[in-house]
């Protein structure tokens, strides 16, 4: 997703600013110790809805209060606001959108008194919204509670990917923020397909009810094997049904009949003489089921087109650019300059000439406005989750409700026939074939028709599931980060005696090591800070052109790295002032090295996607080669951020 940080801010008493302006790229923030630097990224993450602020206490802290970031997505510009946890409103956030970049020329505290402060939960769903974050139950069984199954998705998970502090840039034990809570930990590796796009609202969806539909299945198989007769069972079953009728009209069945003999005349039973019957009832009663499934056809109409209603709207967002589109070409207005003569007059309207050039300068405003709307995309996915199971209970009821009916209407032609029946033939032959039918339902007859509907349904949710095709995106997604990873580390300094070798991330569990001579080598295995450096970079510059690949990801395109050149000790540093000619130590070489790899990447990063994302390093060291990149400077008898 192409989303950077166009500025940190931080307002104080008495309307004080701080302000570091971003751009995307290379932005480099050196300096001394306690200057500031690494407050950066604890007030973008406290801003990103951390559970609880790390931003260093003391003149910071003592200073702010309120934190902003404004988030540049493609030229809308998101602004989320924080007040300090000093304050005692840390629990709320400010959250508003901008189309053009107007409003930074001079921003301060007095722009959030118009606007209202939200609850910290609902800024945060506010701005999952706004970058495209949408899938508020990642269940894959309906009976499974929420709680265990992390919930809905959200951009926290993404705080481990965007991070790299400075005890993690180099650590052998650790990798990721967040990592050391189990939960929190579980959950970003649940969330990743979700953030890459990869899965959304409807593959959890399909998901769960086809766990559903496999145990309906597994349940009718299991009733029907249950009730299931042994075949010498049924036969002497069925039999006796048949004589007891048989004893009534007058009738004896004959001996030695097998099994299928006695299903004929099971499903066959001779008639009984006529008498007088008054069917009255029985109409009344098939009338009275005809109009009980009418209701239910009706209120089956009303949910299926609630549902069709529904993923229409899920739609939508994918539909926005194409419609942008047909609005820009059916909206189009040729001015070529004029002049413009009356037809019947021939006359110059001048007028007109001017009214149809306002019109073009007022589209191609309107048009760069609707370019910037963006993505804003919502989970409806409870809704129709609920409708499909409204939609099924009405089914089994139409079914029920038909094949009573059908059982009446038989009744019906039969009384139809034989007007005369004697009442004890007549309840003798309804209670034989009530019997009857009950026995051979359990000759492995029962539900099939639910049987053969449960097995159509879950051959669709297959397709459906197979249509994401997440197994091969996860496949492509681990070679392409084992590729960039080993190139990215074999620039960088990493110990020759491990080479040939490949860097892996498997993307089911998150491990990571060095495949090297047939085995897997993890980062506490390996020795030199150097080589810890090396993975790290490798591994979350890999990630960050994985993320700008994916063309439906949620996760913003910047990268925070905090002191990457802390285990290189120079004996000699060399000033911005220097000549470029000064002899470097071999130290600082590696230091100029990093940064050099890391713009190499960034620009095939935007050859190959389209957009430059942005890398934020806060360093000590400050080398001429990179002056460019330096947004501050800060000493400690100098400019700091406070």
């Amino acid at each position: 997703m192409n989303a950077i940080i166009a500025r940190i801010l931080v307002f104080g008493e008495n309307h004080q600013k701080r302000e570091v302006e971003l751009g995307p790229g290379l932005n480099i923030v050196t300096g001394d110790s306690k200057t500031g630097k690494s407050a950066l990224l604890e007030i973008v993450d406290y801003c990103l809805f951390s559970g609880r602020s790390t931003v260093p206490k003391g003149v910071i802290e003592n200073f702010a209060e309120l934190y902003a970031i404004v988030l540049d997505l493609s030229g809308k510009y998101l602004v989320i606001a924080r007040s300090s946890a000093r304050t005692g409103n840390g629990a709320r956030a400010y959250v508003q959108v901008e189309t053009n970049n107007d409003f930074l020329t001079d921003i301060s505290d007095e722009y959030f008194e118009f606007i209202q402060d939200k609850p910290l939960k609902q800024a945060q769903l506010e701005v999952e919204q706004h970058l495209g974050l949408s899938v508020l139950d990642t269940r894959t069984d309906e009976d499974e509670r929420k709680q265990e199954s992390g919930g809905k998705a959200t951009l926290r998970s993404f705080a481990s990917f965007i991070f790299q502090h400075q005890n993690l840039i180099a650590n052998k034990h650790s990798v990721f923020y967040r990592f050391e809570d189990f939960y929190k930990r579980k959950k970003t590796i649940q969330d990743f397909p979700i953030l890459m796009g990869w899965e959304s609202s409807e593959y959890f969806l399909y998901l769960r009810e086809l766990e559903q539909k496999k145990n309906d299945l597994k349940a009718h198989q299991k009733l029907a094997k249950n009730l299931k007769l042994k075949k010498d069972e049924l036969r002497d079953q069925l039999r006796s049904v048949i004589e007891g009728y048989y004893d009534v009209i007058g009738l004896e069945v004959p001996s030695n009949l097998s099994l299928a003999e006695i299903k004929k005349i099971a499903r066959n039973l001779p008639e009984v003489s006529p008498c007088s019957y008054s069917d009255a009832n029985l109409k009344l009663r098939i009338e009275e089921r005809e109009r009980e499934r009418e209701e239910f056809r009706k209120e089956l109409t009303d949910v299926e087109v609630l549902l069709s209603i529904l993923e229409d709207n899920s739609a939508v967002t994918h539909g926005h650019a194409s419609q942008l589109r047909f609005l820009e070409m059916t909206s189009r207005v040729d001015v070529d300059g004029g002049p413009f003569i009356c037809p019947v007059c021939h006359q110059v309207n001048s007028e007109l000439s001017e009214e149809l050039e306002i019109i073009s300068v007022s589209r191609e405003e309107l048009e760069q406005e609707l370019e910037k709307i963006g993505t804003y995309k919502e989970d409806n996915s409870q809704q129709v989750e609920e409708l499909q199971r409204q939609r099924d209970n009405f089914k089994r009821q139409i079914r029920q409700v038909t094949s009573e009916i059908g059982k009446f209407e038989v009744q019906d032609v039969e009384l139809q026939e034989n007007k005369s029946l004697r009442d004890q033939g007549f309840r003798a032959k309804g209670s034989a074939e009530a019997r009857i039918e009950s026995l051979l339902s359990r000759d492995g007859h029962i539900l099939s028709g639910d049987a053969d509907e449960l097995n159509e349904r879950i051959g669709w949710l297959k397709e459906k599931l197979d249509g994401f095709d997440l197994a091969s995106k996860i496949s492509a997604a681990e070679v392409f980060l084992s590729e960039r990873m080993t190139s990215i580390c074999n620039r960088l300094d990493f110990e020759e005696e491990l080479k040939p070798g490949e860097l892996k991330f498997l993307l089911e569990d998150f491990a990571f090591y060095y495949h090297f001579n047939n085995e897997k080598v993890h980062l506490s295995e390996m020795g030199s800070g150097a080589n810890w450096l090396a993975c790290h970079l490798s591994l979350f510059l890999g990630l960050l052109h994985l993320n700008c690949q994916a063309e439906n990801s949620v996760i913003p395109s910047f990268l925070f790295i905090d002191q990457p050149s802390q285990v290189y000790f120079p004996t000699k540093y060399r000033t911005v002032e220097e000549d470029g000619d000064v002899d470097l130590d071999e130290n600082i070489k590696q230091v100029v090295n990093i940064f050099s790899v890391i713009i190499e990447e960034l620009d095939l990063i935007e050859e190959d996607c389209g957009f430059l994302p942005q890398v934020v390093v806060m360093e000590h060291a400050d080398e001429i080669e990179f002056n460019k990149y330096v947004k501050k400077r800060w000493y400690k008898n100098g400019e700091k951020l406070i």
